[in-house]
C-alpha cells in the first residue's frame, strides 16, 4: 500500500484545524487518491473513541459527524482510512474545537458607551399605516432637535395610480425653508425611507422643525403610524423616538394631526468607543477569546491585534443573527499584568449618515457595542473568566467620524484618557453563532504606478488596478491639526482629481480625514473600518504635514482560488480574469453589488454570478453564510428581499431578484453535493416559492408586480419591455429548479405542484407574448423584439419543441440586424451565450462574445480595465460591478467544455467549443474528490485533448467523433476528429 492510499488533508467545515465551531454534525472531509474502496472515519475526545462512521462510499470524500452530542469547548481529534483489503494506516489525525453552544455558555455581557441624545438619531421608524394627500395639499411632522440636523429620512408611500411629485422641504420653526429636494416617482417604486435630505454642508442647529411633504403632481403617501413613539428610559446607546405632532395642509398652512409620520433625523455621530479591561495571568495552558463587536471590531491582547482579519465581524441582520469568532490567544499572553483593549467600528449596526436604504434606522441600531469572554486554562484542570462587564472601561477614541458611505476622520490630537465604566447594555437580539465564513483579510500593498500633482498642495495617485480596500499613509507632521484627506474614486476628472458623487447617501462619498497631533515622525495610519473602491487617490494636504509613502491595501476575503481558465482569444481570457477580479473585490461578508455607491447585498447580482463564481472560488462556507442571512430575512409570508441582509428596504417580492433563495442554494448543492444541506434550506426555497406563486396565480399567472426586470440592458435602466415578461420567466425558471429540488428529496408532491405551476406560468406567458407571424415574443409596451423576451424563454425551457425553430431563428436574425451585438441587460446576458451555443451557434456566441465595440466586453479591456462596469453604457456609474460578467460560466463550461453533470462533480462531460477562431482552451477546477482539468488544441482537422481525472468521478467526452465515451481516474490523452 502507497502513501497515497492514505488520506490526507483533513479538514472540518472547510478548515484544517477550526476553533468555535458550532455546528452539531460539522462536516469532516479528506483527500484520497483512490476510488474503490470505502473509507471509515474515527473520532476521539480525551483518548476514548466516541464514534465511528457508517462506510463512506468510494466516490464521497466527505461525512457529517454523526456520534454523540458534542459538547461546548471541547476538542476532537478524528482520522481516515480506507477500508480495503489490506485496510489501510489510519490518516494523520485532524482535529477540531467546539465554541460556545447555549446561552449559559455566556458569563460576558454586552458593554457599550453612552453618548449624548444629540449625536444619535431621533426617529419614529413605526409604519403601519399610510396617509395620503394629492396635487396642492401637504402632509407633516414636526419635532424637535437636541443636535445639528446632518440629514432627513422619510418612508414615503409609492402612488399606486401612476407618477407623481413631491417636494420635501425642511422648515425651521418660523416657517423659513432649511432644506429642499424635489422627488419624481415614475417606475421605480418609494422604498422604506429611501427618501432623504441631505444637510452634511450646511447642518441645521438645534431647535423646532417641520419636515413637510407637498405634493405637486398626482398623489403620493407618508406612512406613519396612530400612535406617539412611546419615550422610555434613555439607555445612552439607543435612538431617541422622534417626538412631536404630525402635521396635514400646504406648507405654511398646516394644522395638527393624529399620530406620527415616519421619520429619521441623522445628526453628527459620536466618536467611536473604545474599551478595556486589565487581568492577571499565568501558568495558563490554554486560552481562548470568544468575542464580537459590533458593527466591527479589532481585538489587541498586550497591543497586539489578536487576529489578522478585518471589518470582522461579518454583517447579518442582528437582530436574527450575531456572529463571533474564536481566537487562540496563548501566545499573546504574558506572566503577572495583561491588557485586553477593543477598537469599534460602525458598519452596518450602527450606521450613520441618511442613505436610500436607511441603515442608519435598522431596527436594531445602536452605538457600537462589544461582547467578549477570555477563558484562561491552567494546568490542573481549572479555568479563570474574563469577562466583559461593567467592570470594563471605555473612552472615545480618536476615530472621530465614522460614516458608512463616506469614511473616518481620525483625530490623533485627541487624548484618550477619559476612561469610564462601561455599562451593560441590552443584547442586539440576534442569536450568538459561530462564523464560518473566510475572514476578510489584507492582501499585498500596492504602490502606486502613477502620481500628478494636480494643485498646491494636492496630488492623485493611480495604482494601475480598481480594487476594495483602503490606503496605508507613512506621514511625518509638525504641526497640531495639519491634515490630509484622502479621497478614493475610479475615475478622475479632467484636472486629474478623484471624481465620486455618491446620490444615494448624503454627504461626500469616500473620503478619509487624519488630523495630526503634530508630533508624527514616520507614522503609519489605516483607516480600518472604513473600506472603498477605488483606483485613484487624490490627497490633499494643510499645514505642516509630509505623506512619505502610500500604498493602497487591498481587502480580500480569504475563500481558495479553485479555479483557472484561459484560452487563444484575448477578449474572453480577460473576461473570465476579470469576473473572478471583480467578484472578489466585492466580496465582504455578503456577496456586495459595488465598494462604493451601495455596498448591498443585491440578490440578483449573486444569483447570475454564482455558476461562474464557484468555478473560481470556494464559496460553501461565503455564500452558505449569505443563505442564513436569507433565511433570517425572510418574512412570514415566505418573501424574501430584494437586498440582503435588509433594514427594511426592498421587502417587495421580485422573483427576478430574490430568486437566489432558490436559485443559489440549488447551485450549492450542484457544486458540493450537500443533501443535507440542501434539505435543510428546502423549507426556505419552498416558502418563497410558494409566496411567488400565490402572487402570480391570483394575477393569471403573469407577475402583476414591481420588478427590476432585466436590469441595464444598453441605453436604459428600466428595459422598454417592461418587467412582466422578465418577472414570469424568471418566477418560472425558479419553479422548475424546485421541481429539480422536490425531486431530489423523493417529494413527489412537490414535484407535481411545481410541475404544474410552470406549464401555467409557460402557457400564460406564451399566451400574453408570443408573435405567431413572426414566430417570436415580442413586447406589448411597444418596444417591439427584445432579446430578453426570446433568449429567457429558451434559456429556461418554456418554449414548445414546434415553435424553437422560429424562435432560435428570430433571435439569429436579431443579432443579425444589430451586427452581432448584444442587445440586453443583466439576466439576459448571463444566458444568451449559452443559449446560442445549445441552438448550435457556437459561431454567433463567439461573435457576441468578442465583439471589440459598444455594447460588449471588449471595450472594457481594451480601455485598460482589469475590472466590469455596471452597464454597457459609456457612462456606466460602477468600474467595480461584477453581474454582466456571469456570462463567464459559458466560458468555462462551453469554451473549454467541461461541464459538471451530476452533484458535486461525481460526473462531467467534455463538449467543447466548435469555432476555429478559437486555437486552444484550458481550464482546471478543484471539486471535492480533487482536481479536473481538461486543455485541448487544434491540429488541423484533429482536436488533441489532454484530461486529468480525479478519483471518484467519470468524465464523458462528447466531443466530434467520440460521444458517449466514458474515462474515470487518471491522465488521458485522445484525439477528436473535426472533419
Amino acid at each position: 500500500m502507497t502513501t497515497s492510499d492514505v488520506p490526507s488533508g483533513l479538514r472540518v467545515q472547510g478548515q484544517p484545524h477550526p476553533l468555535g465551531v458550532d455546528d452539531p454534525r460539522p462536516v469532516l472531509s479528506w483527500s484520497l487518491d483512490d476510488d474503490v474502496a470505502a473509507c471509515e472515519v474515527a473520532v476521539h475526545h480525551d483518548g476514548d473513541l466516541i464514534w465511528t462512521s457508517p462506510p463512506v462510499p468510494p466516490d464521497e470524500r466527505e461525512i457529517r459527524y454523526g456520534g454523540p452530542s458534542l459538547r461546548s469547548r471541547a476538542e476532537y481529534t478524528w482520522r481516515v482510512r480506507v477500508r480495503a483489503d489490506p485496510t489501510s494506516p489510519w490518516s494523520e489525525p485532524g482535529r477540531w474545537e467546539m465554541g460556545l453552544l447555549a446561552g449559559d455558555d455566556w458569563s460576558a455581557r454586552w458593554i457599550s458607551r453612552p453618548v449624548p441624545a444629540a449625536q444619535r438619531t431621533a426617529r419614529a421608524t413605526t409604519s403601519e399605516t399610510v396617509t395620503w394627500a394629492t396635487a396642492g395639499d401637504g402632509l407633516g411632522q414636526r419635532f424637535t432637535a437636541t443636535g445639528p440636523i446632518t440629514g432627513v429620512n422619510l418612508d414615503l408611500a409609492s402612488p399606486p395610480d401612476g407618477p407623481a411629485t413631491v417636494v420635501i422641504r425642511l422648515l425651521s420653526a418660523s416657517g423659513e425653508t432649511v432644506a429642499e429636494r424635489t422627488i419624481v416617482h415614475n417606475i421605480q417604486p418609494w422604498e422604506w425611507f429611501g427618501a432623504f435630505l441631505d444637510l452634511t454642508l450646511a447642518p441645521a442647529p438645534a431647535g423646532r422643525y417641520e419636515v413637510h411633504v407637498e405634493v405637486t403632481d398626482g398623489r403620493a403617501g407618508w406612512w406613519g403610524s396612530s400612535d406617539v413613539p412611546a419615550t422610555g428610559a434613555d439607555d445612552g446607546v439607543s435612538p431617541r423616538p422622534l417626538l412631536g405632532p404630525a402635521t396635514t395642509g400646504p406648507a405654511g398652512n398646516t394644522s395638527d394631526a393624529p399620530g406620527t409620520r415616519s421619520v429619521g433625523v441623522e445628526t453628527a455621530p459620536a466618536a467611536n468607543p473604545l474599551f478595556r479591561t486589565t487581568f492577571g495571568a499565568g501558568n495558563v495552558i490554554r486560552a481562548r477569546l470568544y468575542a464580537a463587536g459590533l458593527g466591527y471590531a479589532s481585538f489587541l491582547l498586550n497591543g497586539t491585534p489578536v487576529s489578522e482579519a478585518v471589518l470582522e465581524p461579518a454583517q447579518t441582520d442582528y437582530a436574527a443573527t450575531v456572529l463571533y469568532r474564536t481566537y487562540d490567544v496563548g501566545a499573546l499572553l504574558r506572566d503577572g499584568e495583561n491588557t485586553l483593549e477593543i477598537r469599534t467600528g460602525r458598519g452596518f449596526y450602527a450606521a450613520r449618515g441618511a442613505n436610500t436604504w436607511g441603515w442608519n434606522l435598522a431596527p436594531w441600531h445602536r452605538e457600537p457595542a462589544v461582547l467578549a469572554q477570555l477563558e484562561l486554562e491552567h494546568p490542573d484542570r481549572t479555568t479563570s473568566v474574563v469577562a466583559s462587564d461593567r467592570t470594563w472601561q471605555t473612552a472615545a477614541g480618536p476615530i472621530v467620524s465614522d460614516i458608512l458611505y463616506q469614511g473616518v476622520t481620525f483625530d490623533a490630537r485627541a487624548s484618550v484618557t477619559s476612561w469610564t465604566p462601561a455599562p451593560e447594555v441590552a443584547a442586539p437580539g440576534g442569536t450568538l453563532r459561530a462564523a464560518v465564513q473566510p475572514p476578510i483579510l489584507r492582501a499585498a500593498e500596492l504602490a502606486p504606478e502613477a502620481e500628478h500633482e494636480v494643485g498646491a498642495g494636492v496630488r492623485t495617485l493611480d495604482f494601475g488596478r480598481t480594487l476594495a480596500g483602503w490606503v496605508r499613509l507613512t506621514l511625518s507632521a509638525t504641526e497640531p491639526g495639519a491634515s490630509v484627506e484622502v479621497a478614493y474614486g475610479e475615475y478622475v476628472d479632467d484636472d486629474g482629481r478623484v471624481v465620486c458623487r455618491n446620490p444615494l447617501a448624503a454627504g461626500t462619498a469616500q473620503r478619509d480625514l487624519y488630523l495630526a497631533a503634530g508630533d508624527e515622525d514616520g507614522r503609519v495610519w489605516e483607516p480600518e473600518f472604513s473600506y472603498k473602491g477605488f483606483r485613484y487617490v487624490t490627497l490633499t494636504i494643510t499645514g505642516g504635514l509630509r505623506v512619505e509613502e502610500v500604498q493602497a491595501v487591498p481587502l480580500r476575503a480569504a475563500v481558495a482560488q479553485v479555479g483557472e481558465f484561459a484560452c487563444s482569444d484575448d477578449t474572453l481570457t480577460w473576461l473570465d480574469a476579470a469576473t473572478s477580479r471583480t467578484f472578489l473585490n466585492n466580496l465582504h461578508g455578503i456577496p456586495t453589488d459595488t465598494p462604493v455607491y451601495e455596498k448591498n447585498g443585491w440578490t440578483a447580482d449573486a444569483h447570475l454570478i454564482t455558476e461562474a463564481a464557484l468555478h473560481h472560488s470556494d464559496l460553501r462556507y461565503a455564500f452558505g453564510k449569505w443563505m442564513n442571512d436569507h433565511a433570517d430575512a425572510q418574512e412570514p409570508s415566505g418573501s424574501v428581499p430584494q437586498i440582503v441582509p435588509s433594514p427594511g428596504w426592498g421587502r417587495r417580492l421580485d422573483p427576478a431578484w430574490s430568486g437566489s433563495t432558490v436559485l443559489i442554494a440549488w447551485d450549492l448543492y450542484q457544486e458540493y453535493g450537500d443533501l443535507d444541506e440542501l434539505r435543510a434550506r428546502a423549507p426556505m426555497m419552498r416558502a418563497y416559492t410558494d409566496a411567488a406563486l400565490t402572487i402570480a396565480e391570483h394575477a393569471g399567472w403573469l407577475w402583476p408586480l414591481h420588478s427590476w426586470g432585466d436590469w441595464l440592458a444598453p441605453g436604459y435602466m428600466f428595459s422598454p419591455e417592461g418587467p412582466v415578461p422578465t418577472a414570469t420567466l424568471a418566477l418560472a425558471h425558479i419553479v422548475d429548479r424546485m421541481v429539480d429540488v422536490s425531486r431530489t428529496l423523493d417529494d413527489t408532491a412537490g414535484v407535481r405542484r411545481y410541475t404544474e405551476a410552470f406549464t401555467r406560468l409557460a402557457t400564460a406567458y406564451h399566451a400574453e407574448f408570443f408573435d405567431t407571424s413572426t414566430g417570436t415574443y415580442r413586447s406589448t409596451e411597444g418596444a417591439g423584439y427584445r432579446q430578453s423576451m426570446n433568449v429567457l424563454p429558451l434559456a429556461f425551457g418554456t418554449v414548445s419543441e414546434a415553435d424553437t425553430a422560429r424562435v432560435v431563428a428570430g433571435l439569429v436574425g436579431n443579432l443579425a440586424d444589430t451586427g452581432g451585438h448584444l442587445n440586453c441587460g443583466a439576466l439576459t446576458a448571463k444566458h444568451l451565450l449559452p443559449v446560442l451555443s445549445t441552438h448550435g451557434r457556437d459561431d454567433l456566441a463567439l461573435t457576441v462574445a468578442t465583439q471589440p465595440t459598444r455594447p460588449g466586453w471588449d471595450v472594457w479591456r481594451t480601455s485598460g480595465s482589469d475590472t466590469l462596469f455596471e452597464s454597457w453604457d459609456a457612462n456606466a456609474r460602477s468600474h467595480n460591478h461584477y453581474f454582466l460578467g456571469a456570462a463567464a460560466w459559458w466560458l468555462h463550461r462551453r469554451v473549454a467544455g467541461l461541464v459538471p453533470t451530476a452533484p458535486g462533480w461525481r460526473r462531467a462531460r467534455f463538449d467543447p467549443l466548435r469555432d476555429s477562431r478559437v486555437t486552444w482552451a484550458r481550464t482546471r477546477h478543484r471539486t471535492a474528490r480533487g482536481d479536473v482539468a481538461v486543455a485541448w488544441q487544434r491540429d488541423g482537422a484533429k482536436l488533441a485533448v489532454v484530461a486529468d481525472v480525479p478519483a471518484g468521478m467519470s468524465l464523458e467526452v462528447s466531443g466530434p467523433g467520440a460521444e458517449g465515451d466514458v474515462v474515470g481516474r487518471g491522465h488521458h490523452e485522445f484525439r477528436l476528429d473535426l472533419a
